[in-house]
């Protein structure tokens, strides 16, 4: 029987990585699927998304015999820049011995479908959840988002008529607050919860009808005003996508190796200016 070679198996090899590396990296995936995703509407090309901001309504009232008032506002516009290009690349020498051990393969793609997934949700996290400012509370202790605290930063998406318990609504915190929550009795024990689900082992499920969330893309180190944790909810980030992570591969003979490239091409906007206390982002600080 004749063997396979990277020559009789050029069309399937690049099959196999974009397979492996792309399920992978949707599975790591978290941030990206909570934000308002605009992909679709990246279809027709384009590196600038022009997102209508329609200006909110007041209904007026009817007078009797009268005709009713017909408005003309002016929306405004948001401008999402799709300009994040970022890839993962290996020069994999003998790729196909690479294929034939499962455990090898498996270690390699995991280890450049996880690249590319850390890349967008620490962008998420960092350049665009965490630069809004206008609701911005400061917590008394380094690390220790206690419950009153919670309650403060709901109150702040309340007075903005924003619905915390609709389920589009997260809280994510750093490991170090993620600990500090174990710790609070009325988040972890049912008979203070007052659930049905019983006592949570090892986990913080939910706070206040939100589920709760680690991320090691919040900051730990105790640094002045670093955010910590934040509650944020889906119609706060807008995401679009215009390359989904892809995977091109090619057989390099000068060395004797298959060259393996996965990218992405994205961009993430605000829906609200960063100062504004209406949009719905609560970001949690150190002192």
């Amino acid at each position: 029987m004749a063997n396979v070679t990277v020559t009789t198996g050029a069309n399937f090899i690049p099959e196999m990585w974009s397979g492996a590396i792309l399920d992978y990296a949707e599975a790591q995936f978290s941030l990206k699927d909570r934000v308002t995703d605009f992909s679709s509407m990246l279809a027709g090309g384009g590196d600038t998304l022009h997102i209508p901001k329609v200006t909110e309504e007041t209904a007026a009232q009817k007078s009797a015999d009268t005709a009713v008032t017909y408005s003309a506002n002016t929306d405004g516009k948001i401008d999402l820049a799709v300009d994040q290009h970022h890839y993962e690349a290996k020069r994999i020498e003998d790729i196909v011995k690479v294929q034939e051990s499962a455990d090898l393969f498996s270690m390699y793609a995991r280890s450049m479908g996880y690249a590319i997934a850390k890349k967008v949700e620490n962008y998420i996290a960092v350049n665009t959840i965490q630069s809004a400012t206008g609701n911005d509370t400061a917590l008394g202790t380094d690390n220790q988002l206690t419950s009153a605290l919670l309650r403060s930063g709901l109150v702040k998406l309340m007075s903005a008529n924003i619905n915390y318990t609709d389920g589009n609504t997260w809280l994510y915190a750093s490991p170090e607050v993620y600990s500090y929550l174990l710790g609070l009795d009325e988040f972890v024990h049912f008979d203070k919860r007052g659930d049905e689900a019983g006592q949570v082992s090892g986990k913080v499920g939910s706070v206040y009808g939100m589920s709760v969330h680690v991320s090691t893309d919040w900051d730990d180190d105790g640094g002045t005003g670093d955010e910590t944790a934040s509650i944020f909810n889906r119609e706060s980030v807008y995401f679009a996508m215009q390359i989904a992570p892809r995977v091109q591969s090619s057989y390099d003979i000068d060395y004797l190796s298959t060259s393996v490239v996965t990218d992405i091409l994205f961009g993430t906007k605000l829906s609200k200016g960063a100062s504004s206390t209406s949009l719905g982002i609560v970001n949690f600080t150190n002192p």
